[in-house]
């Protein structure tokens, strides 16, 4: 199969075949449903779609993936759905699995082909178990060079602009830094038009999905939950993340997966992600179960000091872009192609692997958490 099989080139086309997998979803669970909900107005149209289906029989393990938390990303979430209906469905135990499949957490930004949602908030840094704490607060490393962060002025010629970015970014930050910045950012919480801003309360996308994520996992032993991203990473690899919820080591789990990419997160810095207040609100709430969360994380650009640039720079230039414009069309057209190289390259090759490496690491995490499929 070719690897663009898998992918789409607009939100609409995207939501459009996910629906239509419900048919296929319904050979193995006849009474799975479709639950659609909009985010901001009927009439924008931006809407998660879930695919839900309850154990037949005995409600033991719960798959629940998620995908477009940033937006842009659920292009590649989306094939990775697509990839595990086709795939996988066929190999579990209907009678006492049921499933969650969430397309596009956040909509506007798939749409917009946009990370953030509408209100240029990072969801991964909107999940805040105490606002107080938070609200008008700024990574040191991210105040000491603040206006490189917050767009001022328009975009105007753009190589001349990525050198003098380039250079100050260089300089102004260390290697672990500008890794930091591309892999585990911080977050502010105070301006609202900079890059890595996790808001002051939360947001609609957020709200929704945690309503609805406890009544989920309730009736279930077992609830394992994979998250899909891209951008982050080595490039052209496949990492499997933990969050520091998870009770076993990172050697533990590299053991237990047979996989070779796989990390717990230290994100004792980081307020705000996604996956470990899931996790923890889980774990305070319902203590017997076993409760597992992976984040899944597509990789597309290097490790060099230049690669490592190169992210940060692409994140600071989409955003002046959108916020201050271009006043050139070369310009526009050249930042987008820089922020899409960096979440949803259009390379086959690129997609190819990460439908081969989502096989792999979803026949790694159902494995270990005894969910047992056979090789795709």
């Amino acid at each position: 199969m070719p690897g663009n099989y898998y992918f789409s080139n607009t939100y609409e086309e995207s939501r459009a075949g996910f629906r239509e997998k419900l048919s296929e979803v319904k050979r193995y669970w006849p009474d799975a449903g479709l639950e659609t909900y909009y985010i901001g107005s009927r009439e924008d149209d931006n809407t998660t779609d879930i695919i839900a289906a309850d154990a037949i029989e005995e409600t033991k393990d719960l798959i629940i993936i998620t995908t477009g938390e940033h937006g842009v990303e659920g292009f590649t979430g989306s094939a990775v759905l697509q990839l595990f209906i086709e795939e996988y469905l066929p190999e579990i135990n209907h009678k006492t699995t049921g499933i969650r499949l969430v397309h596009a957490v956040n909509p506007w930004g798939m749409r917009n082909f946009r990370r953030v949602t509408e209100s240029n908030i990072d969801l991964n840094r909107n999940y805040i178990k105490n606002w107080g704490e938070v609200t008008g607060s700024v990574d040191q490393t991210y105040a000491r060079e603040k206006e490189l962060f917050v767009p001022a002025e328009p975009l105007e010629n753009v190589r001349s602009c990525k050198e003098e970015l380039h250079s100050r970014l260089n300089e102004a930050f260390t290697t672990e830094e500008l890794a930091d910045f591309k892999d585990t950012p911080s977050g502010q919480h105070e301006y609202r038009t900079g890059v890595f801003y996790g808001g002051k309360d939360w947001d609609e996308p957020a709200q929704e999905l945690k309503s609805r994520y406890l009544n989920w996992v309730r009736e279930y032993d077992h609830p394992l939950h994979m998250d899909i991203h891209s951008g982050g990473g080595p490039k052209d690899e496949l990492t499997l993340i933990f969050t520091e919820a998870e009770s076993r080591s990172e050697d533990r789990l590299q053991e237990d997966l047979s996989y070779s990419h796989v990390m717990k997160s230290a994100s004792e810095d980081i307020y705000g992600d996604s996956n470990l207040y899931m996790q923890e609100r889980v774990q305070e709430d319902f203590p017997g179960k076993k409760t597992v969360v992976c984040l899944f994380e597509f990789g597309t650009i290097g490790e060099s000091v230049n690669d490592l640039i190169f992210c940060t720079r692409t994140m600071i230039n989409e955003n002046r872009l959108y916020f201050q414009g271009a006043r050139k069309k070369e310009v526009r057209e050249e930042v987008n192609m820089d922020f899409a190289r960096l979440f949803y390259p259009s390379r086959e090759e690129w997609r190819k692997q990460v439908i081969d490496k989502g096989r792999e690491g979803l026949e790694a995490v159902l494995r270990s958490e005894n969910i047992q499929v056979e090789s795709g």
